[in-house]
């Protein structure tokens, strides 16, 4: 048999800005994020028949409450500051921030939106494989017209 997906949508503002770059990025600004998610289940782990399923890949409400909870409200309206940045201006940044108790993502990446996408998938990717399901694609949108996507291994 083959598998079931269902796709929902997340969005959140954060700011970050791109040390080590040469163009407009190397700027503190913002952005509008957006991502979708694609998860699947096996047909036969979804039929209603089956013991312990609603006919469901995962409840719409529960999806939305996990990936909330992981992602979006830990970065929404939040500064994403790369811990490891080789640019000073992003640590004084960060540090006023902090002191000032405004909101701060500390990552251990460059905050592009591949690498989020990398990051993402790989966070949720071990919480759904808790719930028996398997995360399809990740795409995160950094302007209305560009994203950058992961998708799984066995897709």
């Amino acid at each position: 048999m083959g598998k079931v997906s269902i796709t929902k949508e997340f969005s959140w503002d954060m700011a970050h800005l791109l040390a080590g770059h040469e163009g407009l990025c190397k700027n503190l600004h913002g952005h509008t994020y957006k991502m979708q998610i694609e998860v699947t289940r096996k047909i036969e782990d979804v039929i209603r028949s089956e013991i312990n399923s609603e006919g469901m890949v995962i409840d719409f409400k529960d999806l939305k409450q996990l990936v909330k909870d992981r992602i979006v409200d830990p970065l929404d309206h939040a500064f994403m500051y790369w811990i490891n940045s080789p640019e000073p201006l992003e640590h004084d940044i960060a540090q006023i921030l902090i002191k000032n108790q405004r909101k701060v993502a500390r990552v251990s990446y460059r905050p592009t939106a591949e690498e989020m996408a990398m990051n993402f998938f790989d966070t949720l990717t071990k919480e759904l494989l808790l719930l028996n399901l398997e995360l399809r694609t990740v795409k995160v949108w950094e302007t209305p017209t560009s994203f950058a996507e992961v998708k799984g291994e066995s897709i």
